[in-house]
């Protein structure tokens, strides 16, 4: 037997099967239908389809929000990402993000973090001390140890 007939063969066998298994769910169709018979639909027939409706997008409202409105955000809710404070304002977060930038450069706020994961602080007078002592503290060891390197 060629590698052809014994396609052909496997391939008849597999249409009875397949015959086979539609005759029996025919049956069980015919069954759940209380003994009903339809007609099965041909292949290219389909149910008859409402049009497809057409998506309008939801457009929201955007409001420009004045940055001391932002700072007055960042300081109600410390730790929000640049999306939150702007779905909380009501803003675009493009502009809400070029404000944060902005207040940042001032001094008034502060981020961690980067990219999605960025959090927004407000820059309070605990921080500026901080840094301040932190500062002060670089400045004497720097002095101590040229005070050690070149004894008097």
């Amino acid at each position: 037997m060629t590698f052809i007939e014994e396609l052909v063969d496997t391939l008849d066998r597999r249409v009875a099967e397949l015959s086979s298994e539609i005759a029996s769910l025919e049956a069980a169709r015919t069954a759940l239908n209380g003994g009903e018979t339809r007609a099965p639909r041909s292949a290219g027939a389909s149910a008859p389809t409402r049009p497809a409706r057409r998506r309008v997008p939801r457009q929201r409202t955007v409001e420009v929000v004045p940055s001391g409105r932002l700072l007055k955000l960042v300081a109600e809710h410390p730790g929000s990402t640049t999306t939150a404070l702007a779905r909380i304002a009501g803003a675009d977060q493009a502009q809400a993000l070029t404000l944060l930038r902005e207040l940042e450069t001032a001094g008034s706020v502060r981020r961690t973090g980067q990219r999605r994961g960025t959090r927004w602080f407000p820059y309070t007078d605990e921080d500026r001390i901080r840094e301040r002592a932190a500062e002060l503290e670089k400045q004497s060891r720097a002095a101590r140890a040229r005070a050690a390197a070149n004894p008097a």
